[in-house]
């Protein structure tokens, strides 16, 4: 499998969701991270899965209404975590990442 490493932004924002959902329901915060789990590990099998745009992937997650955008860097067989956002919050705050 490929390796799968977050920027620490992306890291951090994925965090602070599952304590929002927590917060709203004890439980839900894990149910978040387990629906990120699932979906980096099916990015991971298949990195080409969705199609780039400048490079850049996007995969929706389908019980949460999240983006997870990253590179997928062919000649270190690596993926690249930029970002896990909400859907409808502050489109595109992220873009500043990409070097």
């Amino acid at each position: 499998m490929i390796l799968v490493t977050f920027l620490e932004e992306a890291e951090d924002e994925m965090n602070a969701s599952a304590q929002f959902y927590d917060h709203k329901a004890f439980g839900l915060g894990l149910d978040f991270l387990e629906e990120i789990e699932r979906a980096i590990h099916l990015i991971a099998k298949n990195p080409e899965l969705t199609p780039a745009i400048e490079n850049i992937h996007k995969y929706n997650t389908r019980k949460f209404p999240f983006s997870i955008y990253y590179v997928y860097d062919t000649n270190e067989e690596k993926i690249i975590i930029l970002t896990i956002a909400h859907q409808k919050r502050r489109p595109g705050y992220w873009k500043e990442r990409i070097s």
